[in-house]
């Protein structure tokens, strides 16, 4: 383990007032096999095993690129770190067991730390990073909440999953060689800020999730993880496991960089000129009060975002700064009876994977 972690754990653990940026599960359960296909270790190159490598965790969002958080990457090279995926137990073999573990471990081709990472390690800003890998995983890959999704509400419950500690130990703490699992509720900035708690620290950029008992928590070694989400279409990731004060304490909760706010920024780093999509056309048809949105279907599209914010003429920020969307899948038309008085501007994209088109023309319905 580099000296950063090692320090970074230390203090928090012996100086419990002072809020560090710890890579930090505490009371989870193992998770079932192949139960989390796209879940990542990160390895130190130079290690004999990965149950001995294995220091941070990521998740792989596109067949070449895994998400992690920047902490993960700090004094690493793309010659000092590589990882591993489709495992969920970290050591070669299992008792009972002839064959080593099935996987992939596959080298770095590029570390991209997002460029308004600003290093605290004691308050890490915008602390998420993108690896490049040698070559394309053949493990399925997890979707990105998109930016405007409603998937980080307070009081929704979400996964954390990781190799980390299991119990918060001042000396030698014990790592899990199965992945492990637990479910919190997201906690409101507003709370996670309150002055019994991180009194002011925690930033637009960062979302809290745990119980205000504590008890159930990331801890070292699941620094990078990702915090994920389930929706009708499948498991989405709002977060990555960032830092916090110590483990499982009550009242500090786990903090986590909010994936969605970085959704754009991570699209238009990884997808390439072959992931692009054409946008769709947008047509809109409305009889009284019903109404009927279809868009023309886009070749190699998994699905479609589905995007709504209240009308203004001219545009204003009522319109910018209420913008929703909703995944739905691979339909390729909504229709709704709205109440007399809805104005809306309305939007579609394509995606696959993580990967978006432009976005369609922009409908306008106006019920009288």
């Amino acid at each position: 383990m580099r000296l950063l972690f090692s320090i970074s754990f230390l203090l928090i653990l012996s100086v419990q007032t002072t809020t560090a940026a710890t890579p930090r599960i505490i009371n989870g359960t193992r998770a079932k096999t192949g139960q989390w296909p796209w879940m990542v270790a990160i390895l130190e190159s130079d290690s004999s095993s990965p149950s001995e490598g294995q220091f941070c965790a990521g998740s792989l969002i596109h067949p070449a690129w895994v998400l992690t958080s920047a902490h993960c990457t700090e004094g690493e090279t793309v010659h000092s770190i590589k990882v591993l995926l489709g495992r969920d137990t970290l050591s070669d073999k299992q008792p009972g067991e002839i064959d080593e573990q099935p996987g992939e471990i596959i080298e770095i081709k590029q570390i991209i730390t997002h460029p308004d990472y600003d290093h605290d390690p004691e308050n890490p800003s915008a602390d998420i990073a993108l690896l490049e890998l040698a070559k394309p995983s053949t493990q399925p890959i997890l979707r990105i909440a998109e930016r405007y999704s409603d998937l980080t509400q307070p009081g929704k419950l979400a996964t954390i999953i990781g190799w980390g500690a299991t119990k918060a130990s001042r000396y030698n703490p014990k790592y899990a060689d199965s992945l492990q699992q637990a479910t919190i509720p997201i906690v409101s900035n507003e709370v996670c800020n309150s002055p019994w708690s991180y009194n002011g620290d925690i930033q637009e950029t960062m979302l809290c999730a745990g119980f205000k008992a504590g008890g159930i928590d990331a801890c070292t070694g699941d620094s990078g993880g990702p915090l994920v989400i389930k929706t009708d279409l499948g498991w989405q990731q709002i977060g990555t496991v960032s830092w916090g004060e110590g483990c499982a304490l009550p009242n500090y909760y786990g903090v986590y960089s909010r994936v969605p706010l970085f959704q754009e920024y991570i699209t238009q780093t990884i997808c390439k000129t072959e992931d692009l999509l054409l946008p769709p056309t947008l047509q809109i048809e409305v009889t009284e009060q019903q109404v009927t949105a279809s868009w023309t279907t886009v070749n190699h599209a998994e699905g479609y975002q589905f995007y709504y914010a209240p009308y203004s003429a001219p545009v204003t920020e009522v319109t910018f700064n209420n913008i929703h969307s909703f995944d739905i899948g691979k339909q390729t038309s909504f229709s709704a009876i709205l109440k007399s008085g809805t104005h809306f501007y309305i939007a579609i994209q394509a995606y696959r994977g993580n990967c978006y088109s432009a976005r369609s023309n922009v409908g306008t319905i106006l019920i009288p």
